[in-house]
């Protein structure tokens, strides 16, 4: 039954990323709907709205899919400010010194942290097909390093789950703690998050790829607040300033067919603009989102049932029906 889902997940991706018009106006808002688990709302700081669909409540987990990207990326961004990880630039080299022994093409040597975070490692990495393979690999790591080099690190775009996974295992070695452990010691306890379900990939370091993170609604909105306010939080600074910066830098962007239309990304971050309006966001599959409107001094949170083949039907049903409507409603 799983290898199936993962060939109706790829057909699916392949037809939406074609803009198969046919089919996206199938899938309506009212399905949409039928999947929608959270829909959470802050207009100046400030919760104006918040609720729940299909017998979710604000306790309910969620898996977050590639959200947890945008996550780790924070996390990377700490581990920099405090000093465990020097920068961007370090060769990922530096942290996988015995795997990369066993490397045959030394251009592989050129990737660095900043290469993972933007997805432009050059890696080979073929998407949902890779996925299940990945996941049942016994080391995880060495699946990811030992692909053939695309192209020359820092070159082109491919999105490229098991590289960012990889960051995930950077930040554990860096800090000698778990990721989960440095996430609960410098993010979630200031920010009140004590409730998740992070899983723990064969090479034993959490998932950094998103496959396998839930969390609640309201949490996923204080990370919004957090980036909305600068990493500072209730006056004191989580993460700084210039990480923002960097997450959210148009220059670090690359174009990429997922998302909003015109969608740039990198640093694990999305950047779009609709009717005008610069939108920042992360996104994970099925339609879990954080959604910064700073003209607006918006952020929208939501999540959705990620177990489906239709996780970008659903995508696109509420960025192209509920998110307008939601700017307009709470916007002004």
């Amino acid at each position: 039954m799983r290898h199936i889902l993962f060939l109706i997940l790829i057909l699916t991706v392949g037809s939406c990323k074609d803009g198969n018009p046919a089919r996206q106006q199938a899938f309506s808002a009212a399905e949409e709907e039928n999947a929608l688990f959270a829909t959470l709302v802050s207009h100046n700081g400030r919760l104006v709205s918040e609720q729940y669909a299909n017998g979710k409540t604000r306790e309910s987990l969620c898996d977050i899919q590639s959200l947890t990207k945008g996550l780790i990326s924070i996390l990377l961004g700490i581990a920099i400010d405090k000093g465990y990880v020097a920068s961007v630039d370090e060769p990922i080299e530096t942290y996988f010194p015995d795997e990369f022994k066993r490397m045959s093409d030394k251009r592989k040597e050129a990737i660095t942290i900043k290469h993972l975070l933007n997805q432009t490692s050059g890696l080979e990495w073929k998407g949902y097909l890779e996925h299940e393979a990945w996941l049942r690999s016994k080391n995880p790591i060495l699946y990811v390093l030992e692909k053939k080099l695309d192209s020359k690190a820092g070159s082109s775009y491919t999105y490229n789950s098991g590289a960012t996974h990889l960051l995930s295992v950077i930040i554990s070695k860096a800090t000698k703690r778990t990721s989960l452990e440095f996430a609960n010691e410098f993010l979630f306890t200031p920010l009140d998050i004590d409730t998740l379900d992070w899983q723990i990939r064969n090479s034993g370091y959490h998932d950094g790829s998103g496959l396998g993170l839930r969390m609640r609604a309201i949490d996923l909105m204080k990370l919004g607040h957090l980036l909305e306010n600068k990493g500072m939080w209730n006056g004191k600074e989580i993460v700084s300033q210039a990480w923002i910066r960097n997450l959210f830098d148009e220059k670090e962007k690359s174009s990429t067919t997922w998302g909003l239309r015109q969608s740039s990304h990198g640093f694990c971050w999305y950047k779009a603009e609709m009717d005008g309006i610069i939108i920042d966001y992360g996104m994970g599959y099925g339609g879990q989102f954080i959604l910064m409107i700073p003209e607006k001094a918006l952020i929208i949170v939501t999540t959705h049932n990620h177990d489906t083949p239709h996780g970008i039907e659903q995508q696109i049903a509420f960025l192209t029906t509920k998110l307008p409507t939601l700017i307009e409603t709470y916007g002004s």
